[in-house]
């Protein structure tokens, strides 16, 4: 059911784009299509991105990989000991590559 209702959505936009071709092929005289107006938009800072080297996102992966894997084994499986598991095991990575990591 479902699926019918996002299906029937996609349909009824384009409706108003199929009226106004068939409004056209009909006979009508086409109306010259409206300008959109332009809209500068003011140039934005994004912030820095920190450098995160393959290496450190190595050790975060595996961090996280297995604190998930280790905190859903002694929790007793589940989600909270997944997901506690990982956080502990980011950090943890984290902790390694900044403590042990090749110096810059």
């Amino acid at each position: 059911m479902p699926r019918l209702l996002l299906l029937l959505a996609f349909l009824a936009f384009g409706l108003p784009a199929a009226a106004q071709t068939l409004g056209q092929t009909a006979g009508q005289a086409a109306a010259p299509a409206p300008r959109a107006a332009t809209l500068a938009l003011p140039q934005v800072q994004l912030p820095a991105v920190p450098d995160i080297s393959a290496g450190h996102a190595a050790a975060l992966g595996a961090g996280l990989f297995a604190g998930a894997l280790a905190g859903s084994a002694l929790i007793q499986g589940g989600f909270l000991g997944a997901a506690i598991g990982a956080i502990a095991g980011v950090t943890v990575g984290n902790w390694a590559w900044k403590e042990h990591g090749p110096e810059d």
